[in-house]
């Protein structure tokens, strides 16, 4: 039971956003036997202290039995407060946040309650940390939290480099090196809820190509995990030849956690028919090609953010193309 006794009581509700706030009230006031009912809508559209059920005449108690809330906004939050004063003292009888389309309702008799977009009564306790939402993301520029996040959590891979060529030129062999997978980080940041963030996604290398950049930018610190170096290209040549794995890419920057990528395996031409070209470097999140002991393209790596393998040629075949890295990924945990 809410009651107003005083002339100068008064419900007010408080709002923090300028998501469009609709407000009905309905109340009974009690007065020297009699009971008259009365109501009143009220529509909000900033962040304002809004009073929302007057003040009884003198002599009159005012019942509150029925208070409703609609945030009408399609996709802001807004926190909300409703509040008694006595034109002395203001108690808060109630702070929460209203998600988009979401609504409170108080019943005299029943208290306060919030009902999910769908009407469906919210019965989770709103208690701060708890996870809300994982995504993956592999493609795309920009991504928008939900109503209630708080808090991001990163983990960050840059895409992984290409293995590396061979060419022909004579009637000897070649192997060439293995690309190294993409750079790690991780990264929490304080974060609000409704808001877009920018992110990039490190391509995979081609043959013979380094991988692309992963990025992830919250209030001016963007977060970088460089793409994996491709592995060394090789020309048929007389033996012995050895070309190198794609190196270890450049440790990560602005994370809680910084790495760099697994190195790329080097290729080795032994005889005029004998070669085998380096396997990619591996992520956690994907494996790096395999190696080839005979003549073809380096073998493509599997998942995301791994080298490729290298190309392999024997006895002076034709000129093949490394295998392709995979491209980076950002994995976004929210909570409130």
């Amino acid at each position: 039971m809410i009651l107003l006794t005083g002339v100068s009581d008064l419900i007010q509700l408080v709002t923090n956003s300028a998501a469009t706030v609709d407000v009905h009230a309905s109340w009974v006031d009690n007065a020297a036997g009699t009971i008259t009912p009365g109501r009143t809508n009220t529509a909000i559209a900033s962040a304002a202290t809004t009073t929302i059920v007057g003040s009884p005449a003198a002599s009159t108690q005012r019942n509150l039995q029925t208070l409703i809330v609609q945030n009408k906004h399609a996709s802001l939050a807004d926190t909300i407060t409703v509040r008694h004063t006595d034109g002395v003292t203001a108690v808060d009888l109630f702070t929460g946040v209203l998600a988009a389309v979401e609504h409170l309702e108080y019943l005299d008799g029943q208290g306060f309650k919030v009902f999910d977009n769908r009407g469906n009564l919210k019965t989770m306790i709103n208690v701060a940390g708890r996870w809300l939402k994982t995504t993956v993301l592999i493609s795309g520029t920009s991504h928008i939290t939900q109503n209630d996040t708080r808090t991001l959590f990163l983990r960050m891979w840059a895409g992984g480099g290409g293995g590396g060529a061979c060419t022909t030129a004579v009637t000897n062999s070649a192997a060439a090196g293995g690309g190294a997978s993409g750079g790690y980080a991780e990264k929490t940041f304080a974060v609000q809820g409704n808001v877009a963030y920018t992110y990039a996604i490190g391509g995979g290398g081609a043959s013979a190509a380094a991988g692309g950049n992963t990025t992830f930018a919250v209030a001016g610190v963007t977060v970088t995990c460089f793409g994996g170096p491709a592995g060394a290209s090789q020309t048929v040549a007389a033996p012995p030849l050895v070309s190198l794995g794609g190196a270890t890419p450049a440790v990560s920057t602005n994370g809680d956690v910084n790495g760099g990528g697994q190195c790329g395996e080097g290729g080795n031409c032994e005889a005029a028919a004998i070669a085998k070209s380096g396997l990619g470097g591996s992520a956690e999140v994907g494996g790096g090609g395999n190696a080839r002991a005979s003549q073809g393209i380096g073998n493509a790596a599997i998942g995301r953010a791994s080298g490729g393998g290298g190309a392999c040629i024997l006895s002076g075949g034709a000129t093949v193309a490394g295998g392709a890295g995979t491209g980076g990924v950002i994995i976004v945990q929210e909570y409130a």
